[in-house]
């Protein structure tokens, strides 16, 4: 009897400890990567008078390389996308005027830190500089002004990563804020949900 409950007793105890073994597989969500990344959109252009969004579609191109710590996945990564949103306000530098902003290609880099769950499952969180290309169109009194300029921000994002093996997917949100645009009091930030798919090597 005694031996039996000792052979139950290490049975289990080998049980406890695989289980974390599992979660920290140096095997999973560790190495480069590249992806195709696309999703949901959403521009705010702000003032102290009004605020407006528009929505739409961003796609783009993702890679990085991942750190697996065995239980703490820490990685660094980059971002081209593209956007198809505009946003309009008015009042912005006199009364009666216009700015339509047209959101273009944006460049991130950044850290991400990831929290294994699983062998195949990862809660992250990131974060990291943004450089967003901006298109303006100013109107006033039936004359318009149109011109390019970039502008630089932070983002904060989080998600879930499913390993399946070198394939992987993501879904995140994130929040990129690039504070005023050019000269005037318009505060501009983006709200992005998005699904990338992608390779480890």
């Amino acid at each position: 009897m005694k031996t039996t409950l000792l052979a139950t007793a290490m049975f289990v105890g080998s049980l406890g400890f695989a289980a974390p073994a599992l979660c920290q597989d140096a095997g999973a969500f560790t190495g480069p990567w590249v992806a195709a990344t696309a999703g949901y959109d959403s521009f705010d252009a702000d003032t102290e008078e009004d605020s407006e969004a528009e929505d739409g579609a961003v796609y783009g191109l993702a890679f990085g390389y991942d750190f697996n710590l065995g239980g703490l996945v820490v990685g660094v990564e980059g971002e081209v996308t593209e956007s198809s949103v505009s946003a309009t306000g008015t009042d912005i530098l006199e009364e009666g005027d216009e700015l339509t902003l047209s959101v273009g290609r944006d460049l991130y880099a950044g850290l991400r830190v990831g929290f294994p769950v699983s062998d195949k499952v990862m809660l992250f969180a990131k974060g990291g500089y943004s450089n967003q290309r901006i298109s303006a169109t100013y109107t006033l009194d039936d004359e318009t002004v149109s011109e390019s300029d970039t502008v630089n921000g932070f983002r904060l994002g989080a998600g879930v990563e499913l390993d399946l093996g070198q394939p992987f997917a993501r879904l995140e949100y994130r929040y990129s804020d690039y504070g005023s645009f050019s000269d005037t009091e318009l505060e501009t930030s983006r709200h992005q949900v998005m699904l990338t798919a992608g390779l480890r090597f």
